[in-house]
C-alpha cells in the first residue's frame, strides 16, 4: 500500500489552480464594465448576451445575461493559480462593492483543480470518494462568514441523507456511509461535484447580499474549500471529525430507517404526520401501497425537516400531496402542495395557498392564493390571485396572469390580468421578422403551345368572361319568358 506523502497548506496551494465566476447586477453601461474590469484584471474582456465562449489566461467573458434597467451580469475568469487569482479577488470585489450591486440570488462561483505533476496525493478528484469530502467538510465554517447561505436554495446543504434501500444497523453505518449520504451531482448544492470525474470541484457557498464587501472571508473559504479537498484525496482513514459527522448525521437514522420500513412504527414515531391513501387511513390501505409512499416521505422528513402535515398519496392520478406542512433544503419532485411553507429546489408542482419564499421552482404551476418571495421560477405557469414579489421568472411563453412586483419577468407570455409595478421589468422574446418571398418563383421557362393545339376549336380564351351586351340580352329573354 502506498503511502501518502505529507504537504503543508501552502505547497497545496502553490500546485492549485482557481477559476472565477462573479455574479451581479449593474446599472452602467457594458462598455463602462468592460473596461473597468480590463483595467483591474489585465484581461482583454469579451462582452457577450450568451454563454457560448469559455475564458482563457488573457480573455475573460463578461456575459450579460439580460437588458434591463438593472441589468444581470456574469463575469468568468479561467483557472489560474492560486496566488495569481488572490489578487483579482480583491481588486474585482472592490470595484463592484463600488459601482454594482448584489442580492440573495447572486455569488461567487470557484472552481479548484490540482496541478498533479507537482502534488503527488494517493488520489485525484477524478478519482475520489465524494462521500469523504462531504463528511470532511465543516459548513459552520461558511455559515460563520455568510450566514444568509444557510438554507439558500442556491447552495443547498451537502450533508443530506438519503433512505437506504437495504437496512443498516447503527454499527455498520460507518462502513456504508457512501450509501447513505446524498451524492446528486447539481450546481443547486454548496458543492457541485457534477464535473469531478474531469478532476474539478466548484464551490457554490458563497453568495448572497453583499458578498462582494467581504474579500477576507471569500479568500478563507476558499482556502479551507482546496485544503479539505486535499485532505479528501490523500487520506484513507477515517479521522475524528469525520467520525463525529456520521454520528450527528446519522443521529436519529436508525428511528428513521424502522419508520421506513414498517409503517406501524412510523405511525408511533411520527404522530403529527397524517398520511391518507386516497384521503383515507385505513392502516391496511397504508401497508398495501407503503413501498411507493415511504421514499418520496421520507426523503422530505430526512432532508426537508417535514414534521407534521397531512400526506396523501391520489392513486387515480399516481401524484402525492402534502397540506399544512412546512419544506426547505432539499429537492422536491412530482408533489402537490395546500397550504404549505415551502423552500428548497423544486420541480413539476402545483401550489394552492402556499408561501414559497428562497426557492428554486422548475416547470411548476401556481393556481391560486400563493405568495412567492426572492424566489427563482422557470417554466412557471401562473394563474390570477397569486403575488410574486423580489423574484427573476424565466418562461418559454407560460403565461403569467397575477400580480408582480420587484421582479423581473422574462420570455413569458403576459396574461389579461397580469399587474406588473414600476419596480419591475418584462422581457420579450424577439421574434425574427419575415424573410421576403416572392409572390411566383419560377424555376425554368415552359412551353404551353401544345395544350391549345389539342384543342381542335381553338382557343376561346375566358369564356366566363363578363360581356355586358350578352348578359343584358340573356336577362331579358328570362324576363320575357
Amino acid at each position: 500500500m502506498r503511502k501518502p506523502k505529507s504537504y503543508s497548506v501552502l505547497e497545496v496551494l502553490n500546485f492549485t489552480d482557481v477559476g472565477l465566476r462573479f455574479q451581479f447586477y449593474s446599472t452602467k453601461e457594458p462598455k463602462f464594465i468592460v473596461e473597468a474590469l480590463g483595467k483591474l484584471t489585465g484581461k482583454n474582456i469579451i462582452l457577450t448576451n450568451e454563454a457560448l465562449y469559455s475564458p482563457s489566461y488573457s480573455n475573460a467573458i463578461l456575459i450579460k445575461e439580460y437588458e434591463a434597467t438593472r441589468s444581470r451580469y456574469e463575469f468568468c475568469i479561467a483557472p489560474q493559480n492560486y496566488h495569481s487569482i488572490l489578487p483579482i479577488i480583491d481588486e474585482v470585489t472592490g470595484w463592484l462593492s463600488e459601482n454594482c450591486s448584489t442580492s440573495y440570488d447572486t455569488g461567487l462561483k470557484t472552481s479548484i483543480s490540482f496541478n498533479h505533476r507537482h502534488l503527488d496525493t494517493l488520489q485525484s478528484i477524478s478519482q475520489m470518494n465524494p462521500a469523504k469530502l462531504i463528511l470532511k467538510f465543516d459548513e459552520n465554517f461558511v455559515y460563520q462568514r455568510f450566514p444568509e447561505q444557510k438554507g439558500s436554495p442556491y447552495a443547498l446543504s451537502i450533508k443530506s441523507l438519503t433512505p437506504s434501500s437495504s437496512y443498516i444497523n447503527e454499527s455498520e453505518i460507518e462502513n456504508h456511509i457512501q450509501n447513505i449520504l446524498n451524492t446528486s451531482f447539481a450546481e443547486y448544492y454548496g458543492i457541485n461535484f457534477k464535473d469531478y470525474t474531469r478532476g474539478i470541484l466548484e464551490c457554490n457557498y458563497i453568495g448572497g447580499n453583499d458578498y462582494t464587501s467581504k474579500p477576507k472571508q471569500i479568500k478563507d473559504i476558499l482556502e479551507y474549500f482546496i485544503f479539505k479537498t486535499y485532505q479528501s484525496i490523500n487520506e484513507e482513514e477515517i479521522s475524528d471529525f469525520e467520525k463525529y459527522e456520521i454520528k450527528r448525521l446519522t443521529e436519529s437514522f436508525d428511528k428513521i430507517q424502522m419508520s421506513y420500513w414498517d409503517p406501524d412504527i412510523f405511525l408511533k414515531e411520527f404522530q403529527d404526520l397524517k398520511v391518507y391513501v386516497d384521503l383515507k387511513t385505513s392502516q391496511q390501505t397504508l401497508k398495501t401501497y407503503w413501498n411507493q409512499i415511504r421514499t418520496p416521505l421520507f426523503e422530505m422528513i430526512i432532508n426537508g425537516g417535514l414534521r407534521e402535515g397531512q400526506f396523501n398519496y391520489d392513486t387515480d392520478v399516481g401524484r402525492f400531496q402534502l397540506k399544512k406542512g412546512r419544506v426547505g433544503g432539499t429537492l422536491i419532485k412530482n408533489m402537490d402542495f395546500v397550504s404549505c411553507d415551502i423552500t428548497g429546489i423544486l420541480e413539476n408542482c402545483n401550489f394552492v395557498s402556499c408561501n414559497i419564499n428562497k426557492a428554486r421552482v422548475y416547470n411548476s404551476r401556481y393556481i391560486s392564493k400563493n405568495v412567492i418571495n426572492e424566489s427563482y421560477l422557470e417554466g412557471a405557469s401562473i394563474n390570477a390571485g397569486n403575488e410574486v414579489k423580489n423574484s427573476y421568472i424565466v418562461n418559454n411563453e407560460e403565461v403569467i396572469n397575477c400580480k408582480v412586483s420587484n421582479s423581473l419577468v422574462k420570455f413569458a407570455t403576459v396574461g389579461k390580468r397580469m399587474k406588473v409595478d414600476e419596480n419591475s421589468t418584462v422581457i420579450v422574446k424577439e421574434m425574427p421578422m419575415p424573410k421576403p418571398n416572392d409572390a411566383v418563383r419560377v424555376e425554368e421557362i415552359r412551353d404551353y403551345t401544345y395544350i391549345k393545339s389539342m384543342n381542335k376549336t381553338g382557343d376561346k380564351g375566358f369564356e366566363n368572361e363578363y360581356k355586358k351586351d350578352t348578359y343584358n340580352k340573356n336577362k331579358l329573354k328570362d324576363n320575357e319568358s
